[in-house]
């Protein structure tokens, strides 16, 4: 890499989302985030899990389209979520591991 020169980065896609991503996984062709929500009436960021727990989106990893959206009872932790076996694991601030699989 050549320190004195800058590299331009060419996205594919990108957008703005109203999430405090804590996690983010890419598995196969699937770009799987989580965390808690942005409301627009928010203050500071310590308020976002008591005020809205979380969301947890997959998005196609080639066109950045949101292929499907859950609502959370509990925030993530940040980096809590790993894949293994077809299936997904995210931990949760209630103490929860969840498992997320292709067939639900």
């Amino acid at each position: 890499m050549n320190k004195g020169k800058q590299q331009k980065v060419a996205y594919r896609w990108r957008t703005l989302i109203p999430m405090l991503v804590r996690g983010m996984l890419l598995a196969d062709k699937t770009f799987f985030i989580a965390g808690p929500m942005i409301g627009k009436n928010l203050d500071g960021l310590a308020e976002l899990d008591t005020i809205q727990p979380g969301s947890f989106w997959a998005v196609s990893a080639a066109d950045g389209e949101v292929l499907s959206r859950y609502k959370l009872a509990a925030s993530p932790v940040l980096d809590g979520m790993t894949a293994a076996g077809g299936r997904l694991y995210m931990a949760t601030t209630d103490g929860k591991v969840l498992c997320f699989s292709g067939d639900e």
